[in-house]
């Protein structure tokens, strides 16, 4: 312990000693370091203006770089004209990767210039390269789109319009789409034009110096406008030039398409081929005649006297290449068409976005929508200007084509969901075939008021024209009694403007409806008609003219009705109308056959029964019979004689008519020449009682004979 206590002094010398040994050589390590730092900082202060001078030099070669590229650029844009000029003179049907890649080479260097020198040659150059470039690319794409496309043949719009099926009988042959008909380059090529074009149209660079000093500017391909409102209510949309001249030249093609279609049908009527009807077509309402049978202006007339054909003449040449059927199948083409033209744009993917393609449809569509409208209201107004004068047979025509609308209108209903345009002017089209329709109804029916008309009879009391007429009106409107029908109610359905394609999608599966109201119509036209028929009988001076005129006409109402199955249809609406009709004829029967008696002057039975017991007669009373006898012998042949003159066309009442007769006259004359013959009134019987009752009888049943005229057939 005492040597470890010794060493402690000598330690803590030791260690004294290097502390200051230490801090001896930090000083010096102090010293040397900030001598240091002052020489670091001296070097940093003279090597400031150094490094200002790289990083001026490094600027100055990166400008020198940046010019000698842009010079580079710039000498590109003077070349670029004559580099390109042959390429653009041979045009784009060569290679059009390569003539794209030259019109961007003009476009940017006319960016350029117009920017920086719109002064130089080279810029005019440009723009007469850009022009020619410009016609050049136009005129390829008006090549591609003729080479691509063609008219549809008429045959087969024709078959599709009319869902004929195919003449091989192979029903599931698919007709090939326009749109898979065009080849893939023929689609590449007009998408790369119409890129370019559309890219290029916003550009402008200045063309020329204007002679007022101003610098006017180039513009690329303007679009076009075409005036309609956008889905937002805006004003006129505007389609780039390539989709406007597509849209031009499918317009023009659809248009003659259906010029060609209605060639084609007319060339068929001529030559007329047995077709079958439309196929998605069910029951009478819908069945079309076959294409050589002329209807609509062609069709029956309704005429009440032959000088209301006057000046009818002149308005049928005005019109005379209409004809309903053909239009009613233009209709069919034009939604077939667009439905076409919609899977194309599709294809071709020319519009960018669905307003392009709502406004290029309503374009496509314009020119034929124009015609079908036009012609549409040329049917309308013909109708409008012939009803006065009494010629109701063109309802068939508007008939025809409000029946096709009725068939359409699905069809109708989907493609108007494209082309929203077509929705206004074809609701207001149906509208006013559908008025037209109503007021030539009405008109009918007004003249056909008890009264009104002429008041000429024919001569030997047959059914009137005006009956027979209007039976085969009645007749020919069965082919389209849904159609009729849906016509009557419109105004009870109460349905509105903008439903109207709507509302016709559902009239087909209400049949019973339409039916009632069909019924209703022909209920008044037939009561109006009896009505009409009585007052007109009133011009006959005697009431066996009247009473067979009467009768002839309620006789042939009631047998067509049932004939044509009208009264089927009229039966939908009130049970006991024919049965009131029956029980009018009837009664007329017994007017006939007191009309017959008071001819003949056959007395009554209570006269001849004065005469029963008596067997001496005094002269007064020798004298009445005398007179009694020659009085019926002379009022029998004026009977004969009258009656002969007559017409009782239908076999069934002239039997009936004959029963009657049979019925009620020859029992009374039995009695009459019983109780003469009993009666000793003159020594010379046969003088006075110059027939039998079964000579009378006889007489009377030759009236009905058909060798006696009764059977002339009323004229129509």
């Amino acid at each position: 312990m005492s040597v470890l206590m010794s060493q402690v002094p000598s330690q803590m010398n030791q260690i004294l000693a290097l502390r200051d040994k230490f801090v001896e050589i930090s000083r010096q390590s102090d010293e040397k370091l900030t001598s240091m730092i002052d020489a670091a900082k001296n070097f940093r202060c003279g090597m400031e203006p150094l490094k200002k001078e790289v990083d001026q030099l490094q600027t100055r070669v990166k400008n020198l770089e940046y010019c000698i590229n842009g010079l580079s650029h710039v000498q590109n844009f003077y070349k670029t004209g004559r580099e390109v000029e042959q390429i653009i003179i041979k045009g784009p049907s060569g290679s059009l990767e390569e003539y794209i890649r030259a019109m961007d080479r003009i476009k940017d260097s006319l960016i350029y210039f117009n920017q920086n020198n719109t002064e130089h040659l080279e810029y005019t150059r440009l723009n007469t390269l850009l022009s020619n470039g410009l016609k050049a690319l136009n005129k390829r794409f008006e090549e591609l789109l003729s080479q691509s496309f063609t008219t549809m043949p008429a045959e087969i719009l024709y078959k599709l319009s009319e869902k004929e099926d195919n003449e091989n009988g192979d029903e599931n042959q698919p007709v090939l789409l326009e749109c898979d008909s065009v080849s893939d380059e023929a689609v590449r090529s007009m998408l790369e034009i119409s890129d370019w074009l559309r890219k290029a149209g916003p550009l402008g660079v200045v063309a020329s110096t204007g002679n007022d000093g101003q610098k006017p500017h180039h513009h690329f391909p303007r679009p076009s406008f075409f005036g309609g409102s956008d889905s937002s209510g805006g004003g006129s949309y505007q389609l780039p030039e390539s989709l406007a001249q597509y849209c031009d030249f499918r317009r023009d093609l659809m248009r003659v398409t259906l010029i060609k279609l209605r060639e084609y049908q007319k060339s068929i009527e001529k030559n007329p081929q047995p077709t079958r009807a439309r196929s998605n077509v069910g029951g009478s309402q819908l069945n079309l005649s076959t294409p050589g049978r002329r209807r609509g202006l062609k069709a029956v007339g309704i005429v009440w006297d032959v000088n209301s054909r006057r000046g009818v003449a002149s308005d049928i040449r005005d019109v005379e290449d209409l004809d309903s059927e053909h239009y009613a199948t233009s209709l069919s083409a034009f939604l077939i068409l667009i439905e076409r033209e919609r899977l194309l744009l599709d294809r071709l993917k020319l519009a960018a976005n669905s307003h392009e393609a709502h406004f290029a449809y309503s374009l496509i569509c314009n020119s034929a929508l124009k015609d079908l409208l036009n012609e549409g209201g040329t049917y309308v107004r013909l109708m409008s200007r012939v009803i006065g004068r009494g010629e109701f047979y063109m309802i068939v025509s508007l008939l025809t084509i409000m029946r096709r609308f009725i068939e359409l209108s699905p069809s109708f209903v989907q493609t108007l969901k494209v082309v929203s345009t077509l929705m206004q002017p074809m609701t207001n089209l149906v509208n006013r075939f559908r008025e037209q329709i109503k007021a030539t109804f009405d008109a009918f029916l007004q003249q056909l008021a008890p009264g009104f008309g002429s008041s000429q009879v024919p001569p030997d009391a047959t059914v009137h024209e005006l009956a027979s007429n209007v039976l085969l009106f009645l007749e020919k409107l069965m082919d389209y009694e849904i159609t009729v029908g849906t016509v009557l109610t419109w105004e009870e359905a109460k349905v509105p403007q903008d439903a109207t394609f709507t509302y016709l999608t559902t009239v087909t599966s209400k049949p019973k409806m339409a039916r009632s109201a069909f019924g209703q119509y022909i209920l008044r036209v037939t009561t109006s008609l009896v009505g009409n028929i009585d007052k007109k009988s009133e011009a006959y001076s005697d009431d066996l003219s009247r009473t067979i005129f009467q009768m002839n006409n309620l006789r042939y109402i009631l047998t067509n009705l049932e004939r044509t199955g009208l009264q089927t249809i009229l039966n939908e609406y009130d049970t006991a109308a024919v049965d009131k009709l029956t029980r009018i004829l009837n009664e007329s029967k017994h007017v006939y056959t007191r009309a017959c008696m008071r001819f003949v002057d056959l007395p009554s039975s209570a006269f001849i029964n004065q005469f029963a017991q008596r067997r001496q007669l005094d002269s007064k009373e020798r004298s009445q019979m005398k007179d009694l006898w020659n009085k019926i012998n002379q009022g029998f042949s004026s009977f004969l004689k009258q009656h002969s003159e007559l017409s009782i066309p239908d076999k069934d009442l002239r039997e009936d008519l004959c029963a009657c007769l049979t019925k009620d006259l020859v029992p009374l004359y039995q009695t009459l020449y019983d109780r003469s013959l009993q009666t000793p009134f003159t020594s010379r019987r046969e003088k006075y009682i110059k027939m039998n009752t079964a000579e009378f009888q006889a007489r009377l049943s030759q009236l009905f004979s058909p060798g006696s005229g009764q059977h002339r057939a009323p004229k129509s």
